[in-house]
């Protein structure tokens, strides 16, 4: 099915690519004809609101407020509501419905008429996996879909063993966030890593990744520099078909995370 969604990205420890995940579905669900609202919950500091203008920020601290973005979510305008939360600050967002519980993000979100969908990042380390588990708990028994990205930057898709498991001497080991992710419905997808040197000169030129594809691209990267983003972005637009991060918007079946 193709729905509108609210897609959070999340993570209890800072450092894992979360804003970086947030920043590739800012420019690829556009250019996949979604019509995209965007924000930044760290009004304060926050990184992402400073990659796009049209990026907005809303105060996780702020106890007034005449427009946030759940607005946004009762806008028949708008496909996909994309909110960037800062790391370790899951709570606070539970706050601002006046309950500490997962349940009232979920339920306030689908009296919208949107599916929900948690993303959270990991990488390869022990604390940057198991903290992962805080997510899947909190949501399992909503009717969120939670999605576990496996950042690139990190290692190539087998090197996650703290997430996957490992066999060695016919003894299972690690692995348990894995386990605890398909025990709830999680889905699980990698997505590869852009060329550090072709990033770290795309941020140099102050460019979004769309921007580093097109025509900006080829004048301050070179054809071949656009070009090798282009072919970046087609990788990630492949890690996300078939998700609930599809950038078309079709989502696969679900009945919610048990």
């Amino acid at each position: 099915m193709t729905a509108q969604r609210v897609i959070a990205t999340v993570a209890p420890k800072g450092g894992v690519g979360k804003t970086f995940i947030s920043k590739l579905l800012h420019d690829l669900l556009p250019e996949h004809g979604r019509r995209v609202s965007s924000w930044d919950l760290d009004a304060a500091t926050g990184t992402f609101a400073v990659y796009d203008d049209s990026i907005h920020t809303f105060d996780l601290n702020a106890t007034n407020t005449t427009n946030s973005w759940l607005d946004d979510c009762y806008r028949s305008d708008i496909d996909d509501v994309l909110i960037d939360v800062p790391g370790g600050r899951i709570d606070d967002l539970l706050r601002t419905f006046g309950d500490s519980g997962t349940a009232a993000l979920s339920t306030a979100v689908k009296a919208t008429g949107r599916e929900l969908v948690i993303v959270n990042p990991i990488g390869v380390m022990v604390a940057e996996t198991v903290t992962a588990q805080v997510v899947l708990n909190a949501f399992a028994g909503t009717t969120a879909r939670i999605v576990v990205v496996k950042n690139g930057r990190f290692g190539n898709a087998d090197d996650f063993i703290i997430y996957d498991g490992v066999e060695e001497h016919g003894i299972r080991r690690y692995g348990s966030t894995g386990e605890l992710a398909a025990s709830i419905g999680a889905e699980t997808l990698f997505v590869p890593s852009m060329p550090p040197r072709l990033l770290a000169q795309a941020d140099a030129e102050r460019l979004r990744f769309a921007q580093a594809a097109g025509q900006d691209g080829v004048a301050r990267l070179g054809r071949l520099g656009a070009a090798r983003v282009q072919i970046y972005l087609a990788s990630v637009a492949d890690a996300f078909r078939g998700s609930s991060l599809d950038l078309d918007g079709k989502l696969p079946q679900h009945s919610g995370v048990r």
